[in-house]
């Protein structure tokens, strides 16, 4: 018998990328994942350099394209606001997935707050080098082609 987990997966998103795609699909298809918790970080930010978008914009994007790829019905998605203290982000994050048995994170200080609670692992994210949000707002403000780096659904929400 497989012991069936709870998984979070957060990220800021901004934006989604394909890397997270993948990972998001490598992890809702392991035999052992029966739900994954979204959790889109620094959910009180917007209209700044590295956080672009606002929650609501991440979000309606995020469901849109996993809708397109995946079943969603072992998905939630929810944000997350920033803090400026490690134990209180902890505190919000456990309350919106309380029964969180394993972590997803590209960030370093996402995946040290949770090692004490859960299991930790990084996401697949395919070229890190490449598909990482820092490059990709890099490239939209040097106005270079992110098309292949970004879902179809990002590129004609940042195209409009």
């Amino acid at each position: 018998m497989i012991l069936m987990k709870k998984a979070v997966f957060v990220g800021r998103f901004q934006p989604l990328h394909n890397g997270h795609v993948n990972a998001i699909k490598n992890i809702i298809e392991r035999d052992d994942i029966d739900h994954l918790h979204i959790i889109i970080g620094s959910a009180d930010k917007k209209d700044t350099d590295d956080n672009p978008l606002s929650f609501e914009t991440r979000k309606e994007i995020i469901s849109k394209t996993l809708t397109d790829l995946i079943n969603t019905g072992k998905i939630s998605i929810t944000g997350l606001d920033d803090h400026t203290d490690d134990d209180d982000w902890i505190k919000n994050l456990k309350q919106i997935a309380p029964d969180a048995t394993i972590t997803y994170s590209g960030n370093e200080w996402t995946r040290r707050c949770m090692e004490p609670f859960c299991t930790v692992e990084e996401p697949d994210f395919l070229d890190k080098e490449i598909l990482n949000g820092t490059n990709i707002r890099l490239r939209i403000k040097e106005k270079k082609e992110i098309r292949h780096l970004v879902p179809n659904k990002v590129f004609e929400h940042l195209n409009k």
